[in-house]
């Protein structure tokens, strides 16, 4: 008894199908996606399967025929689907599953390429073979369950969906198998399973693409922040670089990476890069500490006197000073009574100490000096840390020295 005989229909689904195959095909070639692979031949093969049926209907064919071709061309295009979601739940389901579907296809095998049509054994042999459909469909739905639980997000967005599109599959067989009708409208069920995948597939992708640019741009963002200087893209607007160098900053790096620039500050910077993406160039530009007049023999013409309990931080320090140019008077411990008194001092007490000089009044008289360590106190004067960094005293000194 055959129902619901319409060519229409089933050219419907071979056109449907022919169309999300071309599209899944062309996607698997570029992005060399295999599971996508399955599923656009797993459209194919069921595509054929309705376009047998559809030319079968229209044309005076062997009905004997046309059922053993799409009975064969279903059996492969089920078992492309299978590999295909073997592929998709790589962690759930087990690897041999499409084989162990193989073994199971192999009584419609059977029944078409040797059995006639009709007899007992190949009404028998099919029945097995739509029992084989209906435990792989159960087999599918429950791996997607347990991927749904374990919070995969391809069974999250799955399950629902494939419970739903086997229905009409296991209402097919059962109509054949129970009452002898031949309802063929599972490529609708396939169509839609397939829309379902590749669409959420392609959001998979999408998302975890998405998550690694954002991990990208946020690790690109942390190594700019450690870098020295002041970084730069040649292809990005980069504000600070502008007001140091002008607005043909961006030419400059590329014309000469390796260049020495001239800053609007008066200071000079070295630029350190690299090509990026052909012609522009990323990378940072510093000070050139080397060429700053500021921080080579910045104390030339100064005289620092320098008074520390401790011989090797005096050491220390008497060797940055006369790397900075100045001519140093040690005082040891106790200041002198009377003059001269040095330009600068660096005296590791407490201020009260400087009232032994002539002039006790250390406002009205000015002076510049830095105190090392000891308790803080109120006064005309800084305070360093003993222990303090090169370029924390340089700083200092480049204050004190600066003052009108």
């Amino acid at each position: 008894m055959q129902l619901l005989d319409w060519p229409f229909l089933d050219a419907l689904q071979a056109g449907a199908l022919a169309a999300l195959c071309v599209s899944f095909a062309t996607d698997a070639f570029s992005r060399r996606d295999r599971m996508v692979g399955w599923l656009a031949l797993a459209c194919l093969l069921v595509g054929l399967r309705h376009a047998v049926l559809a030319l079968g209907a229209q044309a005076d064919l062997n009905p004997h025929l046309v059922d053993r071709a799409q009975s064969l061309l279903m059996a492969f295009g089920f078992l492309a689907l299978c590999t295909a979601f073997t592929r998709l739940f790589s962690g759930h389901i087990p690897a041999r599953f499409p084989r162990w579907v193989a073994l199971g296809l192999i009584p419609n095998l059977l029944r078409n390429l040797v059995l006639p049509h009709p007899s007992l054994g190949d009404t028998w042999l099919h029945h097995t073979s739509n029992l084989v459909y209906l435990v792989g469909c159960g087999c599918i739905i429950y791996w997607t369950y347990r991927a749904q639980q374990e919070g995969d997000p391809m069974g999250r967005r799955l399950f629902l969906g494939s419970l739903g599109v086997t229905l009409p599959v296991v209402v097919e067989l059962a109509a054949f198998s129970l009452f002898d009708l031949k309802i063929r409208l599972s490529g609708f069920s396939l169509l839609i399973l397939a829309l379902a995948i590749g669409s959420t597939w392609q959001w998979l992708v999408v998302s975890v693409l998405e998550s690694r640019i954002h991990r990208a741009e946020t690790e690109r963002e942390g190594w700019r922040s450690l870098a020295p200087g002041h970084t730069f893209r040649t292809d990005h607007p980069a504000p600070a670089m502008e007001a140091l160098f002008g607005t043909t900053w961006a030419e400059q790096v590329k014309a000469s990476p390796g260049l020495t620039l001239l800053g609007a500050d008066g200071i000079t910077y070295r630029v350190q890069s690299q090509t990026f993406h052909g012609q522009e160039r990323l990378g940072w530009c510093d000070r050139d500490e080397e060429s700053q007049p500021s921080h080579q023999g910045f104390l030339s013409g100064w005289t620092v006197g320098l008074g520390m309990d401790d011989p090797g931080e005096s050491d220390r320090l008497l060797a940055l000073l006369h790397a900075w140019g100045a001519e140093v008077e040690p005082w040891g411990t106790v200041p002198p009574r009377e003059g001269p008194y040095p330009s600068v001092l660096l005296w590791a007490r407490e201020p009260s100490i400087l009232a032994v000089w002539r002039e006790g009044n250390l406002l009205r008289r000015r002076p510049r000096w830095i105190q090392i360590g000891g308790p803080a106190t109120e006064g005309p004067h800084a305070r360093l840390e003993t222990g303090a960094s090169g370029d924390q005293l340089r700083q200092t000194l480049e204050e004190l020295l600066s003052r009108r």
